[in-house]
């Protein structure tokens, strides 16, 4: 399952139509999608007619909040909430119904020496460091590890941050264009038709990120993974 990419209209920045995101999903492998608009979430009706025109792809109306601690994935909210662009509200919010929250890319260009030249700051944590430190990571119910907009630097250290925290990890394309998808993604164990199940394995924990390789296998996201993919040498086990 994508549990994060970005369409248009709702998503400004997007230049992917849904009906091209139902198409490419289903034409590399995936099952489900998540449509993360940024800060919004379709009606209920206009949620319902939408997923009436495809009933071979399960798809959930999700939504990526910009918040004071950076974006953060949010499942199972009813739309966007007065209030939820403090994640400590965003958080009381998602579970008074339920919901799911996941912070994205939290890592993105924090790395790169343009960034640190333009802001005056350079990022100098190790994992460990960032795990205790990054108040974003003791509010949120997962962490996205495997972003296919993010480096693997960025990836990768959002990934040994999750496992030092024991958090479960996302994996999701954050396309915004048709040359995104079927790249990252979320593997559940066991079958996603609802939101409904969808929200119970998430908070059950029954997922993991993965993504692609050159043979067109979709591979646990794991260190090395990403150039071993590239390689199709041995995966890590």
């Amino acid at each position: 399952m994508d549990v994060h990419v970005h369409t248009t209209p709702a998503s400004s920045d997007s230049m992917l139509e849904p009906d091209e995101l139902v198409e490419l999903a289903i034409a590399n492998g995936l099952t489900a999608i998540s449509m993360s608009e940024h800060d919004f979430t379709l009606e209920p009706h206009k949620q319902q007619e939408f997923r009436e025109q495809y009933p071979d792809l399960f798809i959930n109306f999700g939504m990526e909040v910009s918040t004071d601690l950076g974006h953060v994935l949010a499942f199972g909210m009813p739309g966007y909430l007065p209030g939820i662009r403090r994640v400590e509200k965003l958080r009381e919010e998602a579970d008074r119904v339920g919901g799911f929250i996941v912070v994205a890319h939290p890592f993105r260009r924090l790395f790169d020496p343009v960034t640190a030249m333009r802001t005056g700051e350079k990022f100098e944590l190790t994992p460990t460091e960032a795990a205790e430190q990054m108040e974003i990571f003791k509010l949120v119910h997962g962490i996205e590890v495997a972003n296919g907009a993010n480096t693997p630097q960025e990836n990768y250290f959002a990934l040994e941050v999750a496992e030092i925290l024991g958090m479960p990890a996302t994996g999701g394309s954050d396309a915004h264009s048709t040359s995104g998808i079927g790249t990252f993604a979320t593997a559940f164990e066991r079958s996603v038709n609802s939101t409904e199940e969808l929200l119970e394995e998430l908070h059950a924990g029954r997922f993991e990120a993965i993504h692609k390789t050159k043979a067109d296998r979709w591979v646990r996201f794991a260190n090395g993974s990403i150039e071993a993919a590239e390689q199709e040498t041995e995966l890590p086990a």
